[in-house]
């Protein structure tokens, strides 16, 4: 289980994984499938998992104490919090956001997620050429969050599959495939034009 403290003001990737490898962020990990099933096939990537839920960080936790995967870490906490308090700019390769809670009530909407103000910080944090990777059953909520996402220079593609095509599902897809529900999924990629990469990220 990784603790960030806030006497640490920006992480040091190198000292919480041990190596330079890039680094990728699950935002809502829940059980870990796609967490785990991912960083099994990337060996060469580091993965933090960001889960606000204390039982399925420890569900996360517990299968990491009985099946170890070096390049994995867990972070219960709020994802908004962490990524704009303790994430350097351009230093993540890639983030996973799939299916994020909608908070259906109106009284509960400033939960979102997905906000304007989130989305300067995924765009700030990004390294140049790099991606976010979307996925939600909520066609609302997709369109949503598309357009929170557009306020900042993303390149966007919409597609009907997981991005990259072949990637692990989530404990949610498996569950929805099943039921035939839509799915709607985007990638969004940091050009890489005009900027210069952080060291040690390679998109």
């Amino acid at each position: 289980m990784l603790v960030i403290f806030a006497s640490q003001p920006q992480v040091d990737w190198s000292e919480i994984f041990g190596n330079a490898r890039p680094v990728e962020i699950e935002i809502g990990s829940g059980k870990g499938a796609f967490l785990l099933a991912y960083a099994r096939q990337h060996p060469e990537t580091n993965l933090l998992a960001i889960e606000n839920q204390p039982r399925w960080a420890r569900w996360i936790g517990e299968r990491l104490a009985r099946a170890p995967q070096s390049n994995v870490r867990v972070l219960c906490a709020d994802a908004a919090v962490v990524i704009s308090r303790f994430v350097s700019d351009g230093s993540i390769h890639a983030y996973h956001l799939y299916f994020p809670d909608p908070w259906w009530k109106r009284r509960h909407h400033k939960r979102r997620l997905v906000q304007s103000d989130f989305a300067g910080e995924l765009w700030r944090t990004l390294a140049p050429g790099c991606v976010l990777h979307l996925a939600t059953d909520v066609r609302e909520r997709f369109a949503a969050m598309i357009e929170e996402l557009s306020g900042a220079p993303f390149t966007i593609v919409r597609g009907s599959e997981p991005t990259p095509l072949g990637r692990p599902l989530t404990n949610f897809e498996h569950k929805y495939r099943a039921e035939g529900r839509a799915l709607y999924y985007a990638t969004l990629t940091k050009p890489a034009s005009g900027f210069s990469k952080t060291p040690g990220v390679s998109c």
